[in-house]
């Protein structure tokens, strides 16, 4: 985790993902355009992000990061 802190710091314009056993990270994302308990959307550069399952919660909130816990059943990248 410490190396993609690290990358993303480096590099902050690209959009970036990690699926963890009920964890999704997410960084460099430009706004969060739905964020409910089964259906979190999210908004990148080029693409839009939806992220469909169980009991999202928000963990952590900074700039341009998110850490978000539940179950995660379907991911879906839409490039625009």
């Amino acid at each position: 985790m410490a190396y993609n802190y690290l990358r993303n710091f480096l590099d902050p314009i690209d959009f970036h993902i990690d699926i963890y056993d009920k964890k999704i990270h997410i960084t460099n994302y430009l706004k969060i355009l739905t964020l409910g308990s089964n259906k979190v959307i999210i908004k990148a550069k080029s693409c839009k992000i939806t992220l469909e399952g169980r009991d999202f919660s928000l963990n952590k909130l900074a700039d341009r990061e998110l850490l978000i816990l539940g179950r995660l059943d379907n991911l879906e990248i839409k490039y625009e």
